[in-house]
């Protein structure tokens, strides 16, 4: 058997061999869904099965519950069919309601009223996750692919506040370079150096178990290059501790992310110039025209310039020009060629389309 040490190295050549399994930051589509329960038929249950929804979108939409206490909240509530899309039942199950929202006109509402809004591009994290409860001796990590009560769980809460995990693939990488004891140690240096071939700015790490039948503990942390954070969770049910690890990490996300809305309030949005190079054509123009219009950080973009296959746009920003090009860094649409530290007397970013 060849030694710890040795294997380690073997994993790190690994690391650079796999990198097609990198990933970058995700942009979540499903901000203005949520599903519901809907026991009857009838006006009544049908107006808080929407109520119900509007509230989880605008909870995603803005990072926090906070957004539902807003004194505004009720007069939006008595008026949700003006926001309403579509609604559906899910397939082989006539109590459970699909809603979707016009996601653009609750933005603007929660603009409006100055809450905080976090856009469609949101940090991801791998999750190294491990479980043991009583009916168990033995312990179960977690890993991409598997489908089981414990990942329907977390699922189910990562959709309902909007936020997503990267799960190990447990590959001989992996394994190699994390093992079960480490995770269930929580040893915080070895998980996020096992986390790095993911190319995620967060790891993190959850330790769940079952200390009676009425009693679940879940401790976890967070970490990213220049941050950490431990926490611990206990309650009466595996359901009730994941959503409450969910919940905490995007509140905890959100308050790092999302837009402080009051330059939208007070109409005093920042003007910034940004440079896009490798417009080839009228139609990759209209895309990155409607990809700028979609970011939640920009107000507006206006077509300054064209010149050759060079576009200069004037956008009005929500937040600062520096949460613009981490933004846009982020989507993966473009690829930035100047650093923004050094352009802000220019007041001019510059980027190339990919």
């Amino acid at each position: 058997m060849f030694p710890r040490s040795h294997l380690v190295r073997l994993a790190s050549l690994l690391v650079l061999i796999c990198s097609c399994f990198s990933v970058q930051s995700a942009t979540i589509n499903d901000l203005n869904k949520a599903y519901v329960s809907l026991q009857a038929q009838d006006n009544r249950s049908q107006q808080a099965a929407l109520r119900q929804a509007l509230a989880q979108v605008l909870v995603k939409l803005s990072g926090s519950d906070s957004v539902i206490k807003h004194e505004q909240f009720r007069s939006l509530s008595e008026n949700v069919m003006q926001y309403v899309t579509s609604t559906q039942f899910v397939e082989g199950d006539n109590e459970q309601l699909l809603v979707i929202f016009n996601q653009d006109k609750l933005e603007k509402w929660v603009k409006r009223n100055g809450l905080p809004l976090w856009g469609a591009q949101r940090p991801e994290a791998l999750l190294w996750f491990i479980e043991q409860n009583n009916n168990q001796r033995f312990r179960t990590v977690l890993s991409d692919g598997e489908n089981n009560d414990t990942l329907s769980l977390l699922n189910d809460a990562a959709f309902n506040r909007g936020v997503e995990f990267i799960l190990p693939i447990m590959d001989i990488v992996d394994i190699i370079t994390v093992s079960e004891i480490d995770i269930w140690g929580q040893f915080i240096d070895t998980l996020h150096m096992g986390a790095q071939r993911y190319n995620t700015p967060y790891t993190v790490s959850v330790k769940l178990q079952q200390l009676s039948d009425n009693t679940w503990q879940l401790d976890y942390f967070v970490k990213s290059n220049n941050e950490l954070e431990l926490h611990q969770i206990s309650d009466s049910s595996k359901a009730k501790v994941i959503n409450q690890f969910v919940v905490q990490y995007a509140e905890r996300q959100a308050s790092r992310y999302a837009l402080d809305t009051f330059r939208f309030v007070e109409n005093t949005q920042i003007q910034q110039q940004i440079r896009i190079n490798n417009v080839l054509d009228i139609v990759a123009l209209s895309q990155i025209e409607a990809y700028l219009t979609s970011l939640s950080i920009v107000e507006n973009a206006l077509l300054l310039e064209q010149r050759g296959t060079t576009s200069t746009f004037n956008v009005k920003l929500l937040g600062q020009p520096q949460q613009l090009h981490q933004v846009l860094l982020q989507g993966n649409q473009v690829v930035g060629i100047t650093d923004p530290e050094d352009e802000l007397n220019t007041r001019l970013f510059e980027y190339y389309w990919r």
